[in-house]
């Protein structure tokens, strides 16, 4: 127990520390760019190291990562430009270029058929699950302003401080006892309640301030609802690659919380379906 709590300790630490920078550099756009960039590299090295552990091209693998960071970096100013119509074609583009710049590596480097299949494979997942899917905190930025995306962020925050609260005071019932067996249903609901209330408090901040598109209740409960789902998706997708691949955490680079994709496994997931829910409703 007492190990437990030393490193409750230290998470709680590096997350006062960690956690305001962060908040800030969402806050402004060039920031968010480095940011995300930043994040997407850790994680995208994190998983291509731990799922091809056999192969010991060093160099070729830190090339395929400067080729996911360099996509998302560049992703973000042609998104810029997209909705200012000074682009000529889709943003998304931009990933496809990235993708053939690492198969074509890929092919020239490896001769090995197996290795370069699972190469392939976790660079794709790391061009897609990690860089794509985080980079929709741009579109955030430019289109709902600096607090939306802050919104997204800190409510998966949220969720997982509450379902933690929740699953370790009330969990009783498994939600998924073979990938994740830690989680509970209870945790689950828990979080969702935290989640919502924290998104009412944050909107009503928000519209005492006079921004526009605030989030009503009823949509609270959707938004609410959908970070717990897909945060949930998002932690327990991260423990199947994990599991399958015989690692406990991803990395070891922040004090207390394992690697940079264990922190980001749920808001990869929850990043997309909050744009969606955006657009749906507030358009």
């Amino acid at each position: 127990m007492a190990v437990n709590k030393k490193n409750l300790v230290i998470r709680v630490l590096s997350g006062v520390i960690l956690g305001p920078a962060v908040v800030f550099s969402f806050s402004i756009y060039p920031t968010l760019l480095g940011l995300v960039t930043s994040i997407v590299l850790l994680s995208a090295f994190e998983f291509i190291e731990f799922s091809n552990r056999d192969f010991k091209n060093v160099i070729l693998k830190l090339f395929i990562t400067l080729t996911i960071g360099v996509s998302t970096l560049v992703y973000g100013f042609a998104l810029q430009a997209e909705n200012q119509g000074i682009l000529p074609f889709d943003a998304e583009t931009i990933f496809f270029i990235g993708f053939a710049v690492i198969m074509g590596s890929i092919i020239l480097n490896v001769k090995d058929i197996s290795i370069a299949k699972e190469l392939a494979s976790s660079s794709a997942v790391s061009l897609l699950y990690i860089a794509f899917f985080l980079s929709f905190f741009y579109k955030f930025n430019l289109q709902y302003g600096p607090s939306m995306s802050i919104l997204c962020l800190t409510s998966v925050w949220m969720y997982d401080a509450s379902a933690y609260f929740f699953g370790m005071n009330f969990g009783k019932h498994k939600l998924s006892p073979v990938f994740s067996p830690k989680k509970s249903w209870e945790g689950f609901y828990g979080g969702i309640l935290g989640t919502f209330v924290y998104i009412i408090v944050f909107e009503f901040i928000r519209n005492y301030m006079g921004y526009n598109n605030t989030i009503n209740i009823i949509y609270a409960v959707i938004f609410a609802v959908c970070v717990g789902i897909f945060d949930t998706i998002g932690d327990i997708t991260e423990s199947v690659f994990k599991r399958y691949y015989g690692v406990k955490d991803s990395g070891e680079i922040l004090p207390g919380h394992g690697g940079m994709l264990d922190r980001i496994d749920g808001l990869l997931v929850v990043a997309p379906i909050w744009y969606f829910l955006l657009r749906v409703f507030l358009i």
